[in-house]
């Protein structure tokens, strides 16, 4: 994993693939958002007779549910194309700052690093829905693998569908030890008292009353948990990342996984609006020098 900073910021817009991507996107995202507002007002009216014609048949019970469907539908369909024009300027610029941090990009269809492992004792088998996007992989000097990429993770359906997580998830390959399994949760209430998996049990942490007030600590080693605690300031960075939202770990003898709540990142922002391309660009590049330092750290300490 090779350092990674803004100041390669003029680099990576010099990169063939953005650069013609820059060239003419605000052309393209101004004809984009000309043809979505002429679809939206035709969606509107279309909806409005919709309303009209079905008050007056046999269903008038269906007016509503007709013009909002018409909407929607309208509204859908040209927003593709404002997506279309973000992910072809998103793929580039994306490829072009992995390869100058050592590391590989592919956006989605991607087996979840690290993730089939940690999923029953840090989420449960109960979801409904998994959507991983956005992975960077790259490889270290002995050929443990690293990476990170973004997850929604969602349990039911309709009324009842809750998004469990969503966020970054971090996860390292770890040099091969025989060892135990730790599993650090959110606090849990009432429920602490069920177990992530089998074999592991409650480690409490008396000595920081904060942490423990905020996460529960399961493993199947209690001295390899509180080895793993002993560093105050991975405490520390766990609780400030638990200030966005949920935070997940996972430790077990092969890989090490921690998952972050947080917004979606490395997106090259809404197309309805207008900062310049390279802003974009300069986002997205903050977004991943974020991710990769993190990814340090985390390695550092878990790997």
């Amino acid at each position: 994993m090779l350092e990674l900073s803004g100041d390669c910021f003029n680099e990576i817009c010099g990169d063939a693939a953005v650069r013609a991507q820059l060239a003419t996107l605000e052309d393209r995202r101004q004809a984009a958002v000309r043809r979505f507002a002429i679809i939206v007002a035709a969606t509107l009216v279309a909806g409005g007779a919709a309303f009209f014609l079905l008050d007056r048949s046999p269903w008038p019970k269906f007016d509503w549910l007709g013009a909002l469907l018409c909407v929607l539908l309208g509204v859908g369909l040209s927003a593709r194309t404002l997506s279309s024009i973000a992910e072809a300027l998103k793929r580039p610029v994306l490829a072009a700052i992995a390869a100058k941090a050592g590391l590989s990009y592919t956006e989605t269809g991607f087996t979840p690093f690290a993730y089939p492992e940690a999923r029953k004792a840090l989420f449960s088998h109960w979801l409904s829905q998994e959507n991983f996007t956005d992975l960077f992989q790259g490889k270290d000097e002995e050929g443990r693998g690293y990476a990170f990429y973004e997850a929604e993770l969602v349990r039911g359906s309709g009324k009842n569908r809750r998004t469990v997580f969503r966020g970054q998830i971090y996860a390292v390959e770890r040099r091969p030890a025989a060892g135990g399994t730790t599993a650090i949760v959110p606090d849990r209430g009432l429920f602490n008292f069920f177990k992530p998996a089998p074999g592991m049990t409650r480690v409490t942490l008396d000595s920081d009353h904060d942490f423990e007030r905020r996460f529960e600590v399961y493993s199947t080693s209690e001295m390899e948990a509180r080895q793993l605690l002993f560093d105050s300031a991975f405490r520390a960075r766990l609780l400030g990342l638990a200030t966005a939202g949920h935070v997940f770990v996972f430790v077990s003898p092969d890989a090490a996984l921690v998952a972050a709540s947080g917004r979606n990142r490395f997106e090259p922002g809404s197309m309805l609006r207008g900062p310049a391309g390279e802003e974009r660009v300069r986002s997205m590049l903050n977004d991943v020098c974020a991710s990769v330092a993190l990814l340090r750290e985390f390695k550092a300490k878990l790997g």
